[in-house]
């Protein structure tokens, strides 16, 4: 039995059809949406880094991807206040240390390499 050059091209063309069709694990897909800036989810991001309860959150601001939160002990929790940031990642805020993210602080003003929306720069990195 003989195969056509045409065959060979349409088996071909089929394999690298499959090929494109194939799910690799190293590629990273985004699942679930964007976070949100809700009570809710500022309750959760904190509580995930704190741990749950202990604490009330005192205030918050979202903007761009980031996010800051402040927190207060709970009545009868012995704490003192405490200021998070996070990055948004997917559906998920991600905490993310301020010597990281405010940059270099010099002159008063919102520095060259913070990665933080200046927005957010004064509460988040300057409190405290």
């Amino acid at each position: 039995m003989k195969i056509a050059p045409t065959s060979f091209a349409l088996l071909g063309a089929a394999a690298l059809v499959l090929a494109g069709c194939s799910s690799d694990s190293s590629d990273e897909t985004m699942v679930g949406g964007m976070a949100e800036c809700t009570d809710a989810a500022m309750q959760e991001a904190v509580g995930a880094v704190y741990g749950e309860g202990g604490f009330v959150i005192s205030g918050y601001k979202c903007e761009d991807g980031w996010a800051y939160a402040t927190t207060d002990p709970a009545e009868g929790e012995m704490s003192a206040p405490m200021m998070y940031i996070f990055e948004a990642e997917g559906q998920f805020w991600i905490p993310k240390d301020a010597v990281t993210v405010c940059g270099t602080y010099a002159d008063g003003t919102y520095p060259a390499d913070a990665i933080v929306p200046e927005s957010l720069y004064d509460p988040a990195c300057l409190a405290g």
